[in-house]
């Protein structure tokens, strides 16, 4: 009986520094959060990126931020490795998939302008320029 308590105190506290990563795609980003087993950051990890066509060469290496957040821009769609690595026996490869939408290459779409603001800009134009005639014609000339 002592000897299944001693047991399962070592799995769960090795279950608990378990490294997980939640990968969050923010065209053209992938935001990647690094956590112990969903609760406390990984604070300044090592992070290697590989390109799907890489094999081992790197594609970038950084270190995740205080708050345990990673980012990159990838320069093309294709299956991403990531490996995170605190330097303390604790690591782990994540898996990225990303597609055409994401990569670099494509430019996101450009926020569109509502009725309302492109009539309120239109409505300031003219109050404007109303105000430069309006200034215009009551100047006085000036004497010489």
């Amino acid at each position: 009986m002592r000897a299944a308590v001693v047991f399962l105190t070592v799995i769960a506290g090795a279950w608990a520094h378990d490294i997980e990563a939640a990968v969050q795609m923010a065209a053209p980003a992938v935001i990647v959060k690094v956590s112990y087993a969903g609760t406390e950051p990984v604070a300044f990890a090592k992070v290697q990126v590989y390109s799907p066509g890489g094999g081992t060469t790197e594609f970038q290496t950084g270190l995740t931020d205080k708050r345990g957040y990673f980012s990159f821009v990838p320069d093309g769609a294709g299956d991403w490795r990531l490996v995170v690595d605190d330097e303390e026996g604790h690591r782990r490869e994540v898996p990225v998939a990303v597609s055409e939408g994401t990569a670099a290459g494509v430019a996101a779409a450009p926020a569109q302008v509502s009725r309302f603001e492109r009539a309120l800009v239109g409505i300031a134009l003219i109050l404007g320029a109303t105000g430069v005639w309006y200034g215009w014609k009551v100047r006085k000339p000036n004497p010489m």
